[in-house]
């Protein structure tokens, strides 16, 4: 999933070629590339420039996923949920 600074996400798939990224938003139909500027291959968390000067970060949401159900993470609501994972991404990227 690509993750925006304003906590919305989409699906991707997306390739990686040294620290050249290439994206595809499969909703849109959208190309992007970019490059990545920090990554953490454990938890599998990218942090990337694109060419157009934005900012993202991608990650695997299954690995979010089962990283909250090992620590019993619960949420109560999206606003919740949508902190926690952007804790996650950042702390993977320290």
């Amino acid at each position: 999933m690509i993750v925006y600074k304003n906590m919305r996400w989409d699906e991707i798939d997306f390739n990686v070629d040294n620290q050249d990224i290439q994206i595809k938003i499969l909703r849109k139909n959208e190309a992007l590339k970019g490059k990545i500027v920090k990554q953490n291959d454990f938890t599998k968390v990218y942090r990337v420039a694109l060419n157009d000067g934005r900012e993202v970060d991608i990650a695997d949401f299954d690995e979010i996923d089962n990283f909250f159900e090992k620590n019993t993470i619960i949420f109560k609501n999206r606003t919740g949920l949508h902190r926690e994972i952007r804790r996650y991404i950042d702390y993977s990227l320290q």
